[in-house]
């Protein structure tokens, strides 16, 4: 039987029939990336003209507003629904992904946790 790295060449009939059998070895695959190159980075965040927030664009093309290392609030659309996603990212080979951590709220319950903000600080405040 033939060893993971190798496998059998079977180009002549004539050789399988006796019972005699090449083996070589698979050529490797070299890595493309090189060592030197400089990591990529996270991309820079614009200023949107008409907000004058910082935020950056998403893979889908949503507005990305940072509010903490790797953490965002979005709008994106899903079956024809505005939801505001808030989300954890994570970094893969340079590359931020929206991770599982993270919330999507429909524009109703959007709207209902803006009324509760005044509330919420008032409970913040007696914890400080």
């Amino acid at each position: 039987m033939p060893k993971s790295k190798e496998f059998i060449d079977s180009d002549s009939a004539s050789d399988q029939e006796s019972g005699a059998t090449s083996t070589s070895k698979k050529p490797k695959v070299k890595d493309t990336t090189s060592k030197n190159e400089p990591s990529a980075k996270r991309p820079k965040t614009s200023n949107e003209a008409d907000s004058g927030i910082a935020s950056k664009a998403g893979s889908n093309g949503e507005r990305l507003y940072e509010f903490g290392k790797l953490r965002y609030v979005s709008v994106s659309e899903f079956r024809n629904k505005p939801y505001i996603n808030i989300r954890e990212y994570y970094e893969d080979k340079g590359i931020e992904k929206p991770g599982k951590k993270g919330i999507s709220l429909t524009a109703d319950q959007w709207d209902k946790l803006k009324t509760l903000v005044n509330q919420i600080d008032t409970d913040l405040k007696k914890f400080k």
